[in-house]
């Protein structure tokens, strides 16, 4: 509903329509069977889905949701790692039904994939919630550490 408001205000006043998801730029690697609907809602959302997940398109993207729990052994997998170092938010597909449902939307980094290790370099370095209970373990740890020496 929010985004409908904002849609037809945005019609009423500039005449130009933006979706939710307009200049997302994304990657999908999800089951088969939940992948057209994924790609469904994306694009009426204004956003470009790519055709595959192949290294060429971690330059373009700025999103890659990707599901491997639900992935068969045979179906490829994308390198998360290797996407996250070039700045796509690489992301679990939960994020696109909160980023509609939630307002205002939910940090990105509480939907980070476990294999995108700079994805939460990046929190931490912005100062960002998830990122400051890393820096906390990380204080606490350094506090045991000094007790042994």
């Amino acid at each position: 509903m929010r985004w409908r408001k904002k849609i037809h205000k945005g019609r009423q006043e500039t005449g130009i329509v933006e979706g939710a998801f307009s200049g997302w730029k994304v990657i999908l690697n999800v089951d088969q069977t939940k992948e057209a609907g994924f790609r469904r809602l994306l694009q009426s959302g204004g956003a470009k889905v790519f055709s595959g997940h192949s290294v060429s398109l971690f330059k373009e993207a700025t999103h890659l949701f990707a599901d491997f729990s639900k992935l068969k052994p045979e179906d490829s997998r994308v390198d998360v790692a290797e996407a996250a170092a070039q700045g796509v938010n690489c992301l679990k597909p939960e994020y696109i039904a909160d980023y509609l449902i939630q307002d205002p939307p939910p940090p990105v980094e509480s939907y980070c994939l476990p294999e995108a290790e700079s994805c939460l370099q990046n929190t931490t370095e912005l100062g960002t919630g998830f990122s400051q209970k890393r820096k906390a373990l990380g204080e606490m740890s350094r506090v045991k550490r000094s007790r042994i020496h």
